[in-house]
């Protein structure tokens, strides 16, 4: 099972890998604010900073380059785990 940590908090969570990125740190109370939960708003932006997600699907890389979004952003709304992974929050 991958662990996710997120630097703001200093958590790390032994999580189920099953949904979202988004799905899953609010399953398991990790700090990633959201708003449409659809890649509409941009809140839930993160930072990989270790680790690895999936590869980003042609929409969500839409999304981002809509955004503006510099390498190793993603959208935890779309994003999906790989592996074990820290996070930093973009917009807290």
């Amino acid at each position: 099972m991958p662990k996710i940590t997120v630097r703001s908090s200093s958590e790390t969570k032994t999580v189920e890998d099953e949904g979202s990125l988004l799905e899953v740190s609010f399953d398991n109370d990790l700090p990633i604010p959201f708003g449409c939960q659809s890649g509409k708003c941009g809140i839930c932006t993160v930072k990989v900073v270790e680790g690895n997600l999936a590869a980003a699907s042609k929409v969500e890389e839409a999304i981002l380059e809509g955004f503006d979004c510099e390498a190793g952003v993603r959208l935890a709304c779309q994003a999906h785990l790989d592996g074990d992974v820290v996070l930093e929050s973009i917009n807290e």
